[in-house]
């Protein structure tokens, strides 16, 4: 299997886990730095790639993203898109304001059945029962804009 990530860290602590890593599980790999981090590409087992992102996830500050992954055989007969899972999918949806939304107390947001802390992103107030689209997450709360991104204070 073939990957290429892109990857923000530190380039001696990278460098050390990607030897150690390539000796234990048969793996080649090649880091090109660029401006924003390097990208890597490697060839290995595929077995052994979620070893790999366990142990990048490990590195103190590092930061990686997935670009392409291509794994021969019937691998190569699909187009293979990467899915944004957990938080980073509710960006774009639409919800549902349960409570006013302040830029101080925050409010309370509808999406997907669960409720969530939403602030405004530059609004003063959107209003309860107001549709709300999620623009990015911050901690625990979702920034939103009111529908088609005006206020509705």
């Amino acid at each position: 299997m073939k990957v290429n990530l892109t990857v923000k860290a530190d380039e001696l602590k990278l460098a050390q886990l990607l030897s150690k890593f390539a000796e234990k599980y048969r793996m080649t790999y090649k880091l090109n730095r660029r401006a924003d981090g390097y990208l890597l590409e490697v060839e290995l087992n595929s077995d052994d790639f979620g070893e790999l992102i366990r142990r990048l996830n490990h590195l103190k500050d590092a930061t990686y993203n997935i670009e392409e992954i291509r794994g021969g055989g019937a691998l190569d007969r699909f187009n293979v898109s990467l899915l944004r899972t957990n938080v980073d999918a509710l960006v774009g949806k639409e919800a549902i304001a349960k409570t006013d939304i302040d830029l101080i107390d925050g409010g309370i947001v509808k999406i997907g059945g669960e409720l969530w802390l939403a602030k405004p992103d530059y609004c003063e107030v959107i209003k309860e029962g107001s549709k709300v689209r999620v623009i990015r997450v911050e901690g625990v709360s979702l920034i939103v804009e009111g529908e088609n991104g005006k206020c509705t204070n």
